[in-house]
């Protein structure tokens, strides 16, 4: 057993007096927040699926391009992550990563096939929230891989 399961284990003892052990994808959920590649690339192997969202309903991409981790990023990705999942509120890992002024992982997703005009659920695209987020380098990326201000105009 890790030091780190181990000590969530004994944690998780002592503050409820009860055994609440991790499952599988709360294990991946927790390593891909983390950045722990070596985690995440053990889980993969294993077979986890790389599209397992967490209990708000957040795909594990959109975790790692929330937290601008390029390399889980592209771990994600090698395994068949759907790059334009979104979660609950329609949110893409392309919106979480243009949000955050993450340009690599804004690249990687590109590069990778996400759909630079999707919409969330109140119409907002990752060029929106990237000119909202005051992210100039973020949108001026979008813009060149076809973003356009008509389709973030309704946002």
């Amino acid at each position: 057993m890790s030091a780190l399961r181990m000590t969530l284990l004994i944690t998780l003892v002592l503050v409820s007096g009860r055994v609440w052990p991790l499952d599988v994808n709360q294990q991946f959920l927790a390593a891909v927040v983390a950045g722990r590649e070596q985690s995440v690339g053990d889980l993969l192997a294993q077979g986890i699926d790389p599209n397992v969202k967490n209990v708000t309903g957040r795909p594990a991409l959109l975790l790692a391009a929330f937290s601008g981790n390029l390399r889980t990023l592209n771990l994600l990705l090698g395994a068949g992550a759907d790059v334009n999942a979104v979660d609950q509120l329609g949110n893409s890992a392309l919106m979480e990563a243009a949000a955050n002024g993450h340009r690599q992982v804004v690249e990687a997703l590109i590069v990778a096939g996400a759909n630079v005009n999707l919409k969330n659920h109140t119409g907002a695209t990752a060029l929106t929230r990237a000119t909202l987020a005051r992210q100039a380098v973020v949108v001026a990326q979008l813009k060149e891989s076809g973003a356009t201000e008509d389709q973030a105009a309704d946002g």
